[in-house]
């Protein structure tokens, strides 16, 4: 069985070590589509960088993530969500 999924796909943030931020995904949820939020270190991060989701929630149509930098060294990411099936 194959699900067209839909990706949106945001601009590099960096963290520094320890750092925390938040991060919103605004859509009209409903019961038949999953949305989830993900990120991993870009190529041109430090060694000893790491990106962490910490909690995920969803609010009133839009999707939160907690986003934490656990590593040693500063991170760069760029976040992405999927939402399956596709919308489109």
């Amino acid at each position: 069985m194959s699900v067209e999924v839909d990706f949106n796909e945001w601009g590099t943030i960096y963290l520094a070590p320890g750092q925390n931020a938040w991060w919103w995904f605004t859509w009209i949820f409903d019961g038949n589509h999953w949305s989830r939020m993900s990120a991993v270190p870009l190529p041109d991060s430090p060694p000893g960088s790491s990106i962490q989701i910490v909690e995920e929630w969803s609010t009133g149509g839009t999707l939160w993530v907690h986003w934490k930098n656990n590593g040693t060294a500063g991170v760069i990411f760029r976040p992405t969500v999927i939402v399956a099936p596709s919308r489109f």
